[in-house]
């Protein structure tokens, strides 16, 4: 018999895996998995996201192999395409130890087996390469400008031959929508911290610059909010 209770013999119970056309009942499990709190992030973050947003990065996203979820928080994204595809195994990075305790506490009781978390920043957590995919949602413009050169160019290194590198950013060519986006930021992050935006086209020369062919997609919104999405793949 099927129980409920995380104190079962045999762990928690387990949900069969999540279809792509599902992904509502992913998120939800996820954000069930987290403390109320964190919960009302979960589901803000999944509301920026959108769904059809997250369903053309899980097409980007090869189906199985290591994937680098860099700036992973909460484990809120791995989670999500760890459960609409099980044979990925996920390996998740931050410098935040409680965010990190946080994503391995919803990956444990999502029954999520393949997920692994670092606590640290991709120089300082002894990954090691080769990554069939790496991602980044909405990582870079937390990163120094003059970081992030050489965080893409430590990335690409890792990358497999036939990986992709996706990236999740938002673009700004139009003020309103970035003043939006600076607003919402300010609102989790500060005012100490900077914030260094590129348009997509500077993103896209730095990634060529390193060997990445790229294509780019610019999501509309219903919010003000200027999605793009950059996929970049080695041109070897």
């Amino acid at each position: 018999m099927r129980g409920d209770s995380s104190d079962d013999i045999d762990g928690p119970a387990r949900e069969p895996p999540v279809e792509e056309h599902e992904s509502a009942r992913a998120v939800a499990r996820i954000a069930r998995a987290l403390p109320p709190v964190e919960r009302a992030y979960a589901f803000a973050r999944f509301v920026i996201m959108r769904q059809k947003l997250l369903a053309l990065m899980n097409l980007v996203l090869p189906g199985e192999g290591r994937i680098l979820d860099v700036g992973c928080g909460f484990g809120l994204f791995s989670a999500y395409f760890a459960l609409v595809c099980p044979d990925r195994r996920m390996v998740g990075v931050d410098p935040a130890a409680r965010r990190i305790a946080m994503a391995r506490t919803v990956a444990e009781r999502l029954g999520i087996r393949n997920n692994e978390y670092r606590v640290g920043t991709v120089e300082t957590s002894a990954l090691k390469g080769p990554f069939d995919a790496i991602f980044m949602l909405d990582v870079l413009h937390h990163v120094p400008r003059e970081s992030q050169l050489p965080l893409l160019t430590q990335l690409s290194g890792m990358l497999a031959p036939r990986g992709v590198m996706l990236i999740k950013e938002v673009t700004t060519d139009q003020p309103f929508k970035l003043r939006f986006t600076e607003l919402l930021d300010r609102m989790m992050v500060g005012f100490d911290e900077p914030l260094a935006y590129r348009h997509h086209h500077d993103w896209s020369r730095l990634l060529h610059g390193l060997g990445l062919r790229t294509r780019i997609v610019r999501v509309p919104d219903v919010l003000p909010y200027p999605h793009v999405v950059i996929v970049g793949r080695p041109t070897g």
